[in-house]
């Protein structure tokens, strides 16, 4: 599979933009920097927000990128809603006072004054915009109601609310002489890739009116979240240098997450009602993204996912997603490996590789390809051959892996509802019914054949859940017609419990996307 024109995956040159920063320059060659674990689906598409609504406000939104070239942003910091809604615990013992409303606000100036990061021109705008202390009190509740909740939230600075417009996109931080500075604990450049994606895709494109959509200041919830925001945090942006890598022009994936996302937003579900099947299906296809390439790099087909609904007792199908997970969790250091491999054994390396010169000399030039050609530079070399050196460097090499590439699989599945380890002590594919929804919300342009419908998940995602879909996918001996019919029947028992199947006779089952239906 050709991934890059003109250069195939496995050929990436490193880049310089972001090398500096990076100390084992592999993994980012072949998937781009970075696909980061620790990012749920909710941060990550949070991040790519912050990218887009930058884009937005410099009148480029979705522009064509190429691999070669990085365009600037500027985030926003808004401190002053960050600091009212998550940096003001008093707030509530405040609201029970028996006190007048210029005492109510006095008080509370006088707490506020001890804020980690208040805005410049403190928080004396509030008090003109609301006369009522309570209407204060009441509107900030409301706003922490729709707080994004996640396990890395262990700083009021990387709190996040939900994304109702413009005002409420902010980037994570953390404090420093009560200054916020750009943090990566919750947006570690995933959502970064994930814009590059879009704007390479074909489609791309046609998202870009729905996405103003999004980002239009007059929103009424939006303008509400508004009052809570100081005038500076309208203006006080952080410049960011656009320094993300994403090695291919183009790639299946981005075309397919452009593609799904279009039909999203052609259900014309009410206000932000979409989000809950655009960030599933943002994590979906980054996670199809790394899978895929890892496949291409080391010469395997595309990968194949097979899902169990899960039975009462274990089953052939769960053998079979279990062997399907492990063997995909596999890939990515396979890549990584075969990545390096490749540079080394290159014409480049010849040399090193040639008994006939002194040994210094041969170490030497390893020294300097490895730094060249993967950014790793030890500062001394405690080896004596460059045959110990090139071990050195591979066991770097898996160190890194392990600290992070190795758990994306695991996270982005589990986060989506894809991974589930429930009834075994291993891992396999097993959807959640979110996850099934959002399938259905994203696949089914009104209703569709039930047989039909599996045929397109394995052709638009790699899912396997029937029979028909399994012997294509599976090896003969790993194949069992009885127990992918059973999984299809669990299948359909489920889409139908969550009305979303219909059987209109022994011979015919509909899947159904209702939203569809209103849209139409």
């Amino acid at each position: 599979m050709s991934l890059r024109d003109p250069q195939n995956v496995g050929q990436v040159p490193r880049t310089s933009r972001v090398f500096d920063d990076v100390k084992l320059w592999v993994e980012e060659a072949v998937f781009g920097h970075r696909l980061y674990a620790r990012q749920n689906p909710w941060l990550l598409f949070l991040e790519f927000m912050n990218v887009a609504e930058a884009h937005h406000r410099e009148g480029n939104l979705f522009a064509r990128t190429e691999p070669e070239t990085s365009t600037p942003y500027s985030l926003r910091w808004r401190m002053g809603l960050r600091s009212v809604l998550f940096d003001n615990s008093q707030l509530g013992r405040l609201a029970e006072e028996k006190l007048d409303d210029e005492s109510l606000w006095q008080e509370w100036f006088k707490e506020m004054a001890r804020a980690a990061a208040p805005p410049a021109e403190g928080f004396d705008y509030l008090k003109q915009r609301f006369p009522r202390f309570q209407d204060f009190v009441e509107l900030v509740g409301l706003v922490r109601q729709t707080a994004l909740e996640t396990s890395n939230n262990v700083r009021w600075s990387s709190r996040f609310i939900f994304p109702f417009g413009v005002n409420a996109i902010y980037s994570d931080a953390i404090i420093q002489q009560r200054s916020p500075k750009r943090d990566y604990t919750n947006f570690g450049r995933t959502g970064e890739l994930l814009y590059l994606m879009v704007t390479r895709a074909r489609g791309g494109e046609a998202l870009k009116p729905h996405f103003e959509k999004l980002f239009d200041p007059d929103l009424p919830k939006n303008r509400l979240i508004g009052l809570l925001c100081a005038d500076t945090d309208q203006r006080a942006p952080l410049e960011m240098p656009g320094n993300s890598f994403l090695p291919y022009r183009s790639h299946p994936t981005f075309d397919r997450l452009a593609e799904d996302w279009t039909a999203i937003f052609k259900l014309g579900l009410p206000g932000q009602d979409a989000y809950q099947h655009l960030a599933p299906l943002s994590s979906l296809h980054v996670l199809l993204y790394a899978l895929e390439t890892a496949a291409a790099t080391v010469d395997l087909p595309r990968p194949s996912l097979v899902c169990e609904i899960i039975a009462p007792r274990r089953e052939l199908v769960r053998q079979r997603s279990i062997a399907s997970y492990y063997g995909n969790d596999a890939l990515s250091r396979q890549a990584a490996e075969a990545y390096a491999e490749r540079l080394i054994a290159s014409e480049d390396w010849r040399d090193v590789h040639d008994p006939e010169l002194p040994e210094s000399e041969r170490l030497q030039l390893a020294a300097d390809l490895l730094e060249r050609d993967f950014g790793y530079a030890p500062k001394e070399l405690h080896v004596a051959t460059p045959e110990d050196l090139l071990l050195q460097f591979r066991q770097a090499l898996e160190a890194k892996h392990d600290d992070n590439w190795s758990s994306v699989h695991l996270s982005y599945g589990k986060g989506i509802g894809l991974v589930s380890s429930r009834g075994t002590n291993r891992n396999r594919y097993a959807p959640t019914d979110e996850l099934l929804k959002t399938l259905v919300m994203a696949r089914v342009p009104g209703r569709t054949e039930f047989g039909k419908f599996l045929t397109d998940l394995y052709a638009h995602y790699g899912l396997v859940f029937g029979p028909v879909e399994a012997k294509d996918a599976l090896a003969a001996a790993d194949f069992d017609d009885t127990s992918f019919e059973r999984n299809r029947a669990r299948l359909e028992a489920r889409l139908s419990s969550m009305g979303l199947l219909k059987r209109l006779s022994d011979a015919c089952a509909y899947v159904i996307n209702p939203f569809a239906e209103k849209a139409a």
